[in-house]
């Protein structure tokens, strides 16, 4: 991994002593490569003390700061001067020793959240149709996205856009679902062909779509679609739901894949279920293609979600809030009262309480693996508050 980073030491310090400290770093962290005094990173590099003044002409508001320092030359006085200063001016910043047990993982975590926002400014997102009515929690102004995280969202109502039952089936599709009776899915082929098609001439990224009027219109879903989309690597949400579009957004530049997001069905103690019509091909170990729960049409995915631990991740509507917990597969059941695909989730007593009494809204993020830690410092970076 290559890291980013800027130097700083006294006034008129001479090449050795920025060439004594970069040895150090090098040492402690072999594997690691530094790119040094890149002017737009956001780790800085405390040679010296005296550093203080330049350091602070570096930081910019509303951007997050790793500051590194040794125990020689002062250094650690310079950062601990630096992130006062910073601290009192609003600006986020973490101090950490090189020496620390924990220096290389932090270095690298804060590494991946820093390109990780970077990537998503200007990515362009689509909603399809509109946000759906029951989504009272899961809206905002679009411009709020390109506020805090550079995403432009773009609206493309039904009535704009072109008939998806006029499309070819889609060959890829039908291929995908060979083993699923593909004649019987032609419909749906249309659909994820006018999906591309609508993909490829706006040049989204991402797109949530709001699938009801489809399915009330033309019996046809879009399920199948989204399911292939997301597997592909392409963030794409059910019910026009904007919140879970950005959070999808977010985790896949964090951690590289798409999430699958799923409906809170019900909750117990120390349990939550979790179930959607739609879910990522790849994070499933075998699916069927069934009815849609809700109307009992066209086409919906119900599989069985892979792996055993899972972390449950949510934003909140004014995208300054998140949850964010650590959980297990305990069951995958197939109850006929929620959406096909479902899995039983084992939380904590007090992130159950938190569910049920202080929720940031329905639907949920379903991450592989436990990445708590990442997700909580990309939030400390953006200064969105964990509940």
């Amino acid at each position: 991994m290559t890291i980013n980073i800027r130097s700083f030491a006294f006034r008129d310090a001479e090449q050795a002593t920025y060439q004594a400290a970069r040895s150090v770093l090098e040492q402690l962290f072999p594997d690691l490569f530094f790119c040094y005094d890149d002017k737009g990173s956001d780790i800085l590099y405390f040679v010296s003390g005296g550093s203080e003044r330049e350091a602070i002409g570096a930081l910019k508001p509303g951007r997050m700061y790793l500051l590194l320092a040794g125990k020689e030359g002062n250094s650690w006085a310079a950062a601990t001067e630096v992130k006062a200063w910073a601290d009192h001016q609003g600006i986020s910043t973490i101090l950490l020793s090189v020496e620390a047990p924990v220096a290389k993982q932090v270095i690298q975590m804060f590494t991946s959240v820093s390109k990780a926002f970077r990537s998503l400014n200007g990515k362009r997102a689509g909603l399809i149709g509109g946000v759906s009515h029951w989504l009272v929690a899961s809206s905002f102004p679009p411009e709020l996205a390109k506020e805090r995280f550079g995403i432009i969202i773009e609206s493309f109502p039904w009535e704009l856009l072109p008939d998806y039952l006029s499309y070819a089936p889609d060959p890829a599709f039908l291929n995908a679902f060979k083993n699923h009776q593909p004649e019987k899915l032609v419909n749906e082929a249309r659909v994820h062909h006018f999906l591309k098609g609508v993909i490829e001439k706006q040049q989204l990224d991402a797109l949530t779509l709001e699938c009801f009027t489809m399915v009330k219109k033309d019996d046809v879903t879009a399920c199948l679609s989204l399911a292939l989309l997301n597997s592909e690597g392409m963030a794409a949400a059910c019910e026009g739901d904007l919140v879970s579009l950005v959070g999808m957004m977010l985790v896949q530049s964090l951690t590289g894949r798409v999430p699958w997001m799923a409906n809170i069905a019900s909750i117990s103690d120390d349990q939550v279920l979790l179930a959607h019509c739609t879910a990522p091909l790849d994070s499933m170990s075998g699916f069927r293609v069934n009815t849609h729960f809700e109307t009992d049409r066209s086409a919906a995915v119900q599989g069985k979600v892979f792996g055993n631990e899972v972390t449950v991740f949510r934003l909140g509507m004014g995208l300054d809030k998140a949850f964010i917990a650590a959980g297990n597969i305990m069951s995958r059941p197939q109850h006929a009262f929620a959406c096909r695909t479902q899995v039983e989730v084992s939380l904590s007593a007090g992130e159950v309480e938190k569910l049920r009494h202080t929720p940031l809204g329905n639907h949920h993020l379903i991450i592989p693996g436990n990445v708590t830690a990442l997700l909580q410092l990309a939030c400390q970076y953006k200064n969105i508050r964990v509940v």
